[in-house]
C-alpha cells in the first residue's frame, strides 16, 4: 500500500485525500488462526505542515476468526482509526525521528505496515462469535451453543469437599 506525495510535496500547509484498496495477506494473521474476507479499504487525509505530513484517516475490512471459547470460525468486521505521521528522508533530523514516524525517500510512502497493525490491535484478545457464546463442554466437547450435553459438570475435586459442609 503505497501513497504518492508528488502533488502534496508542492502545496505546504495544504492536504490531500487518498483512498487505497488491497488484499491482505493471510500471513499476517497466521498466528491469530484466521483470514482476510474481504479487501483491507484505507481512507487517509494527508496534510502537508511544511517539516512533515501528518494523515488521519480509517481502515476497513472483514476477518475470519475462530471464535475463543466455541471454535467456530465467524467474520469480524474492522473499522478503525488510524494517524501517521511521514517525514522525507532529504528533511528528517535526527532530533525528529521517532519510532512513529515514517521517513521515505522520493514521492511514494508505503503504509502497510501500519495499515496492518492498526488491524492487528482491532483485534480483540479474545475474540467471541458473540457475547453469551457458551463454548464448548469440558467432558464430551460438543459445541454448546448448538445443544445441550447429558455429561455430569459437578465433578468436585476431593481435596474441596469437605468445605461444603461449612
Amino acid at each position: 500500500m503505497q501513497i504518492n506525495l508528488s502533488r502534496l510535496k508542492l502545496q505546504p500547509q495544504g492536504s490531500e485525500s487518498f483512498y487505497l484498496e488491497e488484499q491482505g495477506s493471510d500471513y499476517i494473521l497466521e498466528g491469530a488462526g484466521g483470514k482476510f474476507l474481504d479487501t483491507v479499504v484505507v481512507e487517509l487525509l494527508v496534510e502537508n505542515t511544511g517539516r512533515m505530513y501528518l494523515a488521519r484517516g480509517t481502515v476497513k475490512t472483514r476477518l475470519s476468526l475462530p471464535c475463543s471459547r466455541c471454535l467456530m470460525d465467524f467474520s469480524l468486521p474492522i473499522h478503525t482509526d488510524i494517524e501517521l505521521a511521514m517525514g522525507s528522508a532529504s528533511k528528517a533530523s535526527d532530533s525528529e525521528e521517532d519510532d512513529e514516524t515514517i521517513i521515505f525517500y522520493g514521492d511514494l510512502v508505503d503504509v502497510s505496515t501500519p495499515v496492518f497493525g492498526a488491524i492487528f490491535m482491532a483485534i480483540p484478545i479474545i475474540p467471541l462469535c458473540q457475547t453469551d457464546c457458551r463454548g464448548l463442554c469440558p467432558v464430551c466437547g460438543i459445541d454448546q451453543n448448538q445443544g445441550n450435553c447429558s455429561c455430569i459438570k459437578q465433578e468436585i475435586d476431593p481435596r474441596w469437599e469437605k468445605l461444603k459442609n461449612l
